[in-house]
C-alpha cells in the first residue's frame, strides 16, 4: 500500500491517482498525527511549505520511525529544501542562473528585475516585474499593508524567455523514487506561465514536447537537482533561457491531471497519455511489502498531549 500524506485543504491533487491505483491512499496530516499505529507500506510526505515549523518537525519524527522500522519512505521533512532555501542553494552551486532574497534583505538585491511572492504555498507572484529598488520597496510596503507577513515574502530574480511568437514555455518533470518522468509543458503569453493557454505552442511546440517525453534528454540533470533539494517525490518546474536551464521550484504535492484531454493538437494528448502512463507505472512500483505487524508511532515527550487538543491546532489545513 502507498500512503500519500498531505494537508487537508490540498488532498484533491492526487484524487485521480487514488481512483486509478487501488494500492494508493491519501491521508491528511491531522488524521496521520492522530494515529498511534501505522500499517506497513510506502509513505510519501508532502506539503512542507503549508505546515508550521513544529508540524514539519513532528512529520520528521514520524518519518524517522517509519524508516527505522524498514518502511519505504519518501521526502524527509527535516531535510527537504523549501522554496527560498532551494533557490539560493541552486544559485550558489552554479546550477541556477538567478537568485532569490528574503524580503527583509531588500537592500542586498543585486540583480533586477525581480518580482515579489510568498515563500509558502503555490499562489504565484504578487507583483509584476519590479525594475529597481524603489519599485521593490513600494511593492513590499503594499504587500505588508495588505497583511502579508514579512517572514513569508521573498524577491525572486526574473529569469524567463519567450520564443519568436511571444510565448513562454515552462517545462516540468516528476521524480518518483529514482525515476524522472517528463510532464507536458505549460505554454502561455505571460511570463508566469502558470495555467497555460490551449494551443499557444502551435504544432511545432507540441511536437517538441512529445519528443522530450519519449527521449527524456534531461533526466540526469534533473536527478541531480532533486538530489540537491533532497526530495524523493515531487514535480520540478523549469525553463530554458539563452540555452541554459533555469529551475523555478519543486512541488511535493503537484496536481496530477487525468489524460482525458480536450485539446486541438494530437501530439499534446499523446504526450499527456504517455506521461501519465509512466507516472502510474513508477508510482505503482513504489508499493512496498505490507506484510508483517504495524508499528507503534511514538511521539517525542514534548509533543505528548491529549488527543482532543490536536483538533485545536490553528490553520485551515487542519480542518477535517
Amino acid at each position: 500500500m502507498i500512503y500519500f500524506i498531505c494537508t487537508a485543504s490540498h488532498r484533491y491533487t492526487h484524487r485521480w491517482v487514488a481512483q486509478s491505483l487501488p494500492n494508493f491512499k491519501v491521508i491528511r496530516y491531522p488524521y496521520f498525527f492522530l494515529r498511534r499505529v501505522l500499517p506497513r507500506g510506502t509513505y510519501i510526505f508532502s506539503d512542507f511549505d503549508r505546515l508550521t515549523p513544529w508540524q514539519v518537525e513532528l512529520a520528521a519524527h514520524a518519518y524517522r520511525q517509519l524508516k527505522q522500522a524498514g518502511y519505504k519512505v519518501l521526502n524527509d521533512p527535516a531535510r527537504a529544501l523549501q522554496r527560498l532555501a532551494l533557490l539560493r542553494r541552486l544559485h550558489q552551486s552554479g546550477a541556477n542562473p538567478f537568485n532569490a532574497w528574503p524580503a527583509s534583505e531588500l537592500s542586498k538585491i543585486d540583480a533586477f528585475p525581480v518580482f515579489l511572492r510568498t515563500a509558502s504555498a503555490h499562489r504565484g507572484n504578487l507583483t509584476d516585474l519590479l525594475k529597481d529598488e524603489n519599485d521593490a520597496k513600494a511593492a513590499l510596503d503594499d504587500a505588508l499593508d495588505q497583511g502579508y507577513p514579512l517572514s513569508d515574502l521573498i524577491f525572486i530574480q526574473y529569469m524567463a524567455q519567450a520564443d519568436e511568437n511571444g510565448v513562454f514555455r515552462k517545462l516540468a518533470a516528476y521524480k518518483i523514487g529514482d525515476e524522472i518522468i517528463p510532464a507536458p509543458s505549460v505554454y502561455e503569453r505571460h511570463w508566469t506561465a502558470k495555467y497555460g493557454e490551449k494551443g499557444a505552442a502551435g504544432g511545432e511546440g507540441y511536437i517538441n514536447d512529445l519528443a522530450d517525453m519519449k527521449q527524456n534528454p534531461r533526466a540526469q540533470i534533473l536527478l541531480d537537482i532533486f538530489q540537491q533539494a533532497q526530495i524523493d517525490y515531487g514535480r520540478i518546474d523549469y525553463g530554458i533561457v539563452d540555452g541554459r536551464l533555469a529551475f523555478y521550484e519543486i512541488n511535493t504535492n503537484p496536481m496530477i491531471h487525468s489524460d482525458a484531454l480536450d485539446h486541438p493538437f494530437a501530439e499534446r494528448v499523446q504526450a499527456a497519455k504517455l506521461s501519465n502512463k509512466r507516472y502510474m507505472q513508477a508510482m505503482a512500483g513504489l508499493d512496498h511489502d505490507d506484510k508483517g505487524a504495524p508499528i507503534k508511532l511514538v511521539l517525542p515527550k514534548s509533543y505528548k498531549m491529549k488527543r482532543w487538543t490536536h483538533r485545536l491546532i490553528p490553520g485551515y489545513q487542519w480542518m477535517p
